[in-house]
């Protein structure tokens, strides 16, 4: 987010990471476009300890069992247990001289339930039988001999599948994943849990079903069917989290990851969509994803003539290029902590006249701990970066921890908490009745109707009618930067109530960005 013209407020710590698989359009048996490789400073979204896919991270430290009644008694069943995993042994070509991976089961289970729902879906949404993988599933790694398919050259070698972390081939109907210890696979399962790779296989699947369905024969931007393929790796993880999937049960953790495997595979930043090859930013991959956990496969079919909105992610000038599209962090009126509140207040100034309810305006005010705050009533979370006093006007930013995020994750991770802070003092000025967790979610979305205001309108994607006093605009990897703050902070589990899980605030969030304040309860 920038002011007057330029337009900071990148996606400073989660560089590109990867841009798995991808068949360009209308082109049935190419590859994935090239990976970039990730930035020596990336950084990646803290989480908890791992914990076992289909686990509650509240109940997996090991209990005190008593032997003297374990040697006489049978244990109770433990609700909390994952049930064992269902599959086919031969669901993964998995070679020779694999190396064993925590993980190799899960998959095997996720391609085996893939398999068992797409023999159902498929007839349901296109009027024909489902017919397997003529192919196979095959885990690449440098131990293995030379026994992968080609894909358009006599022979895929591990480097070509490095390369692209996974891949789905037409010609030959086969998809290949990276199975090194050095690969990025290894590393999001090590760092976010097995359901990273799952999703990552159903969104491989995915294209095979595009080729099935005849979609890989249209001229369709790669874009496009990469937001369906999206789509459908939503559908089948909310089928793994409602319990559908024999054997497989994602918690709220591995929901969580799934948000954060859609942001590790953005396009770069400067980059368009567009191209050949384009898979999203970090935003529109996140929303394809909800769409198809939130509305099942069938949403996503339709998504290939009415696809989902794309937000900027093209550098508008050359200042903004050689920027990073970052805002200097300070107070002053060019500047992160001077601009974004001013904006702010013009904004919700002229939508609560509209609406006929007084806005005062707030300030801004800086402190380095909790105890320089002087206030009764404080509204938020000041630990996590800034919070609002409810007696005068005033949000209290945590400096120490909001520069901490602005250097970890980009600026607007700092505009959004702000965003959130005016958001709270416009439901209270407009009378708003909402508590607890609900409340907090209108927040989110009160902050994306924001946001929607100061996308570029020279963008194309989500054009939106500015004043001309508004000067502030939003730079490609906003939006990411938001997803990311919400994954952040969010519960861990639905059962929390308190300020949302990440999928639900991502989801508010995004309400208000595509739908605006109409969208929004005011």
């Amino acid at each position: 987010m920038g002011f007057a013209g330029r337009f900071p407020l990148t996606l400073l710590g989660f560089a590109v990471l990867a841009t798995s698989c991808a068949v360009s359009a209308g082109v049935r048996t190419e590859r994935a476009d090239q990976i970039v490789s990730p930035a020596d400073d990336a950084t990646f979204i803290p989480v908890p300890d791992t914990v076992p896919v289909g686990s509650d991270p509240a109940t997996t430290d090991p209990a005190t069992t008593d032997p003297a009644t374990t040697a006489t008694t049978d244990p109770a069943p433990d609700p909390t247990t994952p049930p064992p995993l269902e599959f086919d042994p031969d669901a993964i070509d998995f070679g020779i001289a694999k190396p064993a991976r925590e993980y190799d089961e899960f998959l095997l289970a996720a391609l085996t339930d893939l398999q068992r729902w797409w023999d159902g879906e498929y007839p349901t949404l296109y009027g024909a039988p489902f017919t397997p993988l003529e192919g196979n599933v095959y885990a690449a790694y440098p131990e293995r001999p030379d026994d992968l398919p080609g894909c358009g050259t006599p022979r895929t070698t591990y480097d070509d599948v490095r390369e692209f972390v996974a891949f789905y081939c037409g010609q030959g109907d086969f998809v290949v994943y990276d199975d090194g210890a050095d690969g990025l696979l290894f590393e999001l399962a090590a760092n976010f849990g097995p359901a990273t790779i799952g999703i990552v296989l159903a969104h491989e699947f995915g294209h095979a079903i595009q080729q099935r369905s005849g979609a890989l024969n249209r001229s369709l931007p790669t874009v496009i069917t990469e937001q369906q393929a999206d789509c459908f790796a939503g559908a089948w993880a909310s089928r793994a989290a409602g319990g559908e999937s024999p054997g497989l049960r994602f918690s709220d953790l591995d929901v969580r990851a799934g948000l954060i495997a859609m942001i590790k595979v953005e396009d770069p930043l400067g980059v368009s969509q567009l191209t050949p090859g384009g898979h999203g930013s970090g935003f529109d991959r996140v929303g394809a994803f909800q769409v198809g956990f939130q509305g099942g496969a069938a949403q996503c079919v339709g998504l290939l003539d009415q696809p989902l909105p794309l937000t900027p992610n093209q550098f508008r000038d050359l200042d903004e290029r050689r920027s990073g599209g970052d805002a200097v962090f300070g107070f002053g009126e060019n500047e992160l902590l001077g601009f974004i509140p001013d904006d702010l207040n013009r904004y919700w100034d002229i939508e609560l006249q509209d609406r006929f309810t007084e806005f005062d305006g707030l300030t801004l005010e800086s402190a380095a701990a909790s105890d320089e705050v002087a206030c009764d009533r404080l509204v938020g979370q000041f630990d996590l970066g800034a919070a609002l006093c409810a007696d005068d006007g005033v949000v209290y930013l945590n400096e120490p921890k909001a520069l901490e995020l602005y250097r970890e994750v980009g600026d607007f991770a700092v505009g959004y908490l702000l965003g959130v802070s005016w958001a709270e003092a416009v439901q209270a000025s407009a009378g708003s009745t909402l508590t607890g967790e609900e409340r907090v979610l209108n927040a989110d979305c009160l902050t994306g109707a924001w946001v929607q205001t100061v996308i570029p309108e020279t963008s194309g994607l989500l054009p939106q009618p500015r004043p001309e006093e508004r000067t502030v605009s939003v730079s490609p990897g906003d939006l990411t930067e938001a997803i990311q703050t919400v994954i952040l902070i969010g519960d861990i589990g639905s059962d929390d109530d308190q300020l949302g899980t990440a999928f639900e605030k991502t989801a508010a969030f995004r309400l208000g960005v595509l739908g605006g304040l109409d969208a929004c309860t005011l």
